[in-house]
């Protein structure tokens, strides 16, 4: 039975850390995907996200060592590959998984072939590919790839890694939110509260239990009340309910998520 080593628990724990660091409106930065392709051992990691039906790209963030420009949603030779085709099945398939292991799906010799498999043209024969988004299947994902085939310690690492991948794109995503809501701010009911709070609060409406906002912070849950108790003073309210009223009201959340 597969284990992670010692030292393979404190690279994530530190990418982790590192990752609470990030306070744009993308989950992951060049050097944290960096960071990344440290812990797992890896040649790139790529986030994107993708119109895999429509053929657009919304966002790339990549790796330092990543040639690629974003622009497959202009190369149409990319997406009619046999490659992306058949993995453009799979994912609107009802048995799709959130996570996809090319090894597991295509033979050595296809994904060594480029007319197969164009990205080996920059040497990739395996990579592991993330679902980031459940609510929106395969639109978001996080992209491993090497020059070997991925092994047992790899999986499992990113398997133990997806839940806390999957609450920094949600975190994200918030900040993306808090963003656009900004302009819309009540002084009198939201200015007071900090960036983590209202952050806390967004948890909060999308019906986030303290223990599941805790896992998605990487907090300890005594931290998240703690916060809730500032939010609750600050608001003048006493309950989640009162202080979910009060911020949309503040026209901070939308009345229905």
């Amino acid at each position: 039975m597969t284990r992670l080593r010692a030292a393979d628990l404190e690279a994530v724990l530190l990418f982790l850390e590192e990752a609470q660091t990030i306070d744009g409106p993308a989950p992951f930065t060049t050097e944290l995907l960096d960071l990344l392709t440290e812990t797992v051992g890896c040649t790139f990691a790529t986030f994107t996200e993708v119109d895999h039906r429509s053929r657009v790209v919304h966002r790339v963030v990549l790796c330092s060592a990543d040639p690629w420009n974003g622009e497959e949603d202009d190369n149409a030779a990319w997406w009619e590959s046999p490659r992306t085709v058949a993995l453009s099945r799979h994912r609107l398939s009802d048995g799709a998984k959130p996570v996809i292991v090319l090894s597991d799906f295509f033979s050595r010799a296809q994904r060594t072939s480029v007319d197969f498999n164009p990205n080996f043209q920059e040497g990739v024969s395996d990579e592991i590919q993330i679902d980031l988004d459940p609510t929106r299947t395969w639109f978001a994902g996080l992209n491993v790839a090497s020059d070997r085939d991925f092994g047992d310690r790899e999986r499992l690492l990113l398997h133990r890694l997806r839940p806390h991948l999957i609450g920094l794109y949600r975190s994200a995503e918030l900040r993306r939110r808090l963003g656009a809501a900004t302009d819309a701010f009540d002084p009198d009911a939201t200015e007071r509260l900090t960036r983590r709070e209202c952050e806390v609060m967004l948890w909060v409406a999308d019906g986030l239990s303290n223990a599941e906002i805790a896992n998605v912070l990487v907090v300890e849950r005594c931290t998240v009340r703690k916060h809730l108790e500032n939010i609750y003073e600050k608001l003048g309210v006493r309950s989640r309910t009162g202080a979910l009223a009060k911020v949309r009201a503040a026209a901070f959340l939308p009345t229905s998520t």
